[in-house]
């Protein structure tokens, strides 16, 4: 009789413990079905957000690129816009008697020579190296420039889509676009200091 009773109590015991562990087996389960469909909810996120091609290269990268192309000549401008769903710089500089152009991706370095061609007679000797020449020591960061614009017409840096990097009279001065809609608005800003010089705001 004892013997009957302890094999049915050892039964009973394998029966529960099984129970047990049937149970604890169905929590990863339910666990991974939630972090499934946290994954896809993050993939649905991330895919509903405006893909934004990539700005690897710093201005100053892109300058260091421009003098070993054209050494012993200078900046005249600098501009970052879109080209065919690709951010490139378009960097122009002049010598006493040539102007020209460099294109950059500003994802992958890579370089086209755009253009090289002789001045106008007006232009040579100096005269528009002289008038158009960038100071680019010590100027803000792209980063910077963005930042400081958005802050001054309340917007979101994330809408900035171009950037220029000019001069007007004896100023370097940086000009960034922000587009939102159909509205577009752009900031100039001293490139040296960071002060706003104009405000422009199109509906």
């Amino acid at each position: 009789m004892k013997t009957k009773l302890m094999m049915l109590s050892i039964v009973t015991l394998g029966l529960f413990l099984g129970g047990c562990t049937s149970n604890s087996n169905s929590l990863p389960k339910e666990s991974s079905a939630v972090s499934n469909s946290t994954s896809n909810s993050n993939t649905s996120t991330s895919n509903a957000k405006k893909a934004v091609p990539a700005i690897k290269l710093t201005v100053t990268e892109v300058i260091s690129a421009y003098e070993k192309a054209y050494p012993n000549t200078s900046i005249t401008s600098i501009d970052l816009d879109t080209s065919f769903g690709a951010y490139y710089f378009e960097v122009q500089g002049v010598d006493d008697n040539k102007e020209y152009e460099l294109k950059i991706n500003a994802e992958t370095g890579e370089e086209t020579k755009e253009r090289e061609e002789n001045l106008d007679i007006d232009e040579k000797n100096g005269v528009k190296k002289a008038e158009d020449s960038l100071e680019l020591n010590d100027i803000i960061t792209l980063e910077d420039a963005t930042a400081f614009a958005s802050e001054a017409l309340g917007v979101n840096p994330e809408t900035a889509t171009d950037w220029s990097l000019d001069r007007e009279m004896t100023v370097t001065y940086w000009e960034v676009t922000f587009e939102s809609g159909r509205s577009e608005s752009s900031v100039k800003l001293d490139a040296k200091t960071g002060d706003v010089l104009e405000k422009e705001l199109e509906e």
